[in-house]
């Protein structure tokens, strides 16, 4: 007997995801909370007037930890953003199919990268044709 392809994940799978989503998603939200209070707690003490960031070369320093922090603090919210894409996807019943060539994204990949839009073999090509 032939084996039946599988085109899209049933409920308890999707609940399982969806769980998994959730999880990873209040995780981004309490790194990005401590990412906040560290750019505050960089802000407050750049602007104390210190003796300690009175060097050029410290003031320097303490500007280009502040930028990584913002550059952290926007990557978190992509991958919040793509989380929250990730439920839509789940609620519009679509969740794990690739978006190019519709074959459903293996649970393996989906437990690693929940977010993921893409199969692997699509992924790889799109990141090849972008690079040129």
């Amino acid at each position: 007997m032939p084996s039946r392809k599988k085109y899209k994940y049933n409920k308890k799978e999707l609940k399982k995801f969806r769980e998994l989503i959730l999880a990873e998603r209040n995780r981004i939200v309490s790194e990005l909370g401590r990412i906040n209070n560290e750019i505050k707690n960089a802000s407050d003490s750049g602007s104390s007037g210190s003796n300690y960031a009175s060097h050029l070369a410290d003031s320097g320093t303490d500007g280009m930890e502040r930028e990584k922090l913002y550059l952290y603090a926007s990557q978190e919210g992509d991958y919040l953003r793509a989380l929250d894409e990730a439920l839509e996807r789940i609620e519009r019943g679509i969740y794990g199919k690739c978006e190019s060539c519709g074959e459903l994204i293996p649970k393996k990949r989906l437990n690693v990268v929940p977010a993921a839009r893409m199969c692997i073999v699509c992924q790889t090509n799109q990141e090849k044709n972008q690079r040129g």
